[in-house]
């Protein structure tokens, strides 16, 4: 076990998917309706942050470099809080997490209608703020559900897990019948939690521009936290 492994919680993989759908739900309309920077993948803005800065765009570099220092701000936070909840009793407690991003995601719509926010690739003070509070609650996403059973998940962005399942799907086809077995389970889970990402992204590029349909990822916290403080995560997938 590495040293960082105890500070990583487990849950189901029905909660992964439920998590990863809200991230895609919530950097869909972000960047559709807001403007072009994303609060939970933050490869997509490393390059939005790189290229902003070679066209020059100000606006750009800062909307990116506000996002990606508010997502690594909400890891900072969350991986201290499971600290001393190890250090405490010896486990960690994620549904404080969950339900701290529950908290925070339904303020995403009311800072956009009460500050009349419309699309614009030049950021304003109430775009920032969005993105303040969008990045900073997929961070604490990020660190409050890690793994699915065995399976290192991430539910706010899909690059390691392409990798991984190009790797699991060679070794799967090859390998001895017990690894295949989990090399198959390890490629289902990655590819389920993807699915999630991605159709909670169309889900909200369907939907439309309403700000009140940032309630409804919010409404899916909101039962992931409660359920979690009910039924600990550290099962994780039976």
């Amino acid at each position: 076990m590495t040293q960082e492994q105890p500070h990583h919680p487990n849950g189901p993989l029905a909660l992964a998917v439920a998590l990863a759908a809200v991230a895609g739900f919530v950097d869909a309309h972000v960047y559709l309706h807001v403007t072009h920077v994303f609060v939970a993948n933050m490869s997509g803005n490393l390059v939005h942050l790189g290229m902003s800065a070679g066209l020059a765009q100000p606006g750009g570099v800062a909307g990116s470099a506000v996002a990606l220092l508010s997502f690594v701000a909400g890891i900072i936070l969350a991986t201290v809080y499971h600290d001393r909840q190890l250090r405490l009793d010896g486990r960690v407690r994620p549904e404080a997490l969950l339900a701290t991003e529950a908290i925070l995601v339904p303020t995403l719509p009311a800072v956009l209608i009460g500050f009349g926010v419309d699309f614009s690739l030049r950021p304003s003070a109430a775009s920032y703020l969005v993105l303040t509070i969008g990045s900073f609650a997929m961070g604490l996403q990020t660190a409050a559900l890690r793994r699915v059973g065995q399976v290192a998940v991430a539910t706010t962005y899909g690059t390691g897990s392409l990798v991984r399942i190009g790797e699991k799907s060679v070794l799967a086809v090859r390998g001895a019948s017990r690894a295949t077995d989990h090399q198959r389970r390890t490629l289902w889970v990655l590819l389920i939690v993807l699915i999630g990402y991605v159709g909670g992204a169309a889900t909200a590029a369907a939907l439309g521009a309403s700000p009140l349909l940032l309630l409804l990822p919010a409404a899916v916290l909101v039962a992931a936290a409660a359920t979690t403080a009910y039924s600990p995560m550290r099962r994780g997938l039976q």
